[in-house]
């Protein structure tokens, strides 16, 4: 019901920025900057690279926002640019992998927070040696707990395709972290 809710929230603010209001479109990029943000550093793993694909990402929205269908969520055809977007700049720069971290300390002894870290550390590396489609599979599901009807659309692809995928890259993260001494 929620669901329901906010997709005809969004739907309502997309008629109301194509009716004219450029206030539309500012709540819209308020109410999806964070999550699009975080999604697209965990496939870029660097905060300069995220923020300007993130406003790539609404760049694109802004420019595209006449062919939104309203076949699937707004949320959905947004991380689907985002998607794209992350996608194509990766194609672009292929060859330049830069990797940043940045680890918050807590409350848990610093030997424990040491192994967090590197096993936080270690996950990452090894979802960034899954293939594209893979890695989207995974991120989308895990951290985005996107369906697989939404990610589906996301990626545009099949369900079976979006299972297969990330069926396939759970099972190579698996095998990375085994190969580093990790039992899961």
């Amino acid at each position: 019901m929620r669901l329901n809710m906010q997709m005809d929230e969004d739907i309502e603010l997309v008629e109301s920025y194509l009716g004219g209001s450029d206030e539309a479109m500012e709540r819209l990029v308020m109410k999806y900057q964070k999550p699009v943000y975080a999604f697209i550093y965990r496939m870029t793993n660097n905060i300069e690279d995220a923020k300007d694909l993130t406003q790539k990402t609404f760049l694109n929205a802004v420019k595209g926002v006449k062919g939104f269908r309203r076949e699937s969520s707004f949320k959905t055809w947004l991380y689907r640019i985002a998607a794209n977007t992350c996608l194509n700049d990766v194609r672009s720069r292929r060859d330049e992998t830069v990797l940043e971290e940045s680890f918050a300390g807590n409350q848990r002894g610093a030997l424990s927070a040491l192994i967090e870290e590197e096993k936080s550390r270690h996950i990452k590396d090894g979802i960034d040696k899954l293939s594209e489609r893979q890695r989207l599979a995974v991120i989308l599901r895990v951290y985005d707990g996107l369906s697989c009807i939404e990610t589906a659309k996301v990626m545009g692809c099949s369900e079976g395709a979006v299972k297969a995928h990330y069926h396939n890259g759970v099972q190579r993260l698996r095998e990375i972290l085994k190969e580093r001494g990790y039992e899961v």
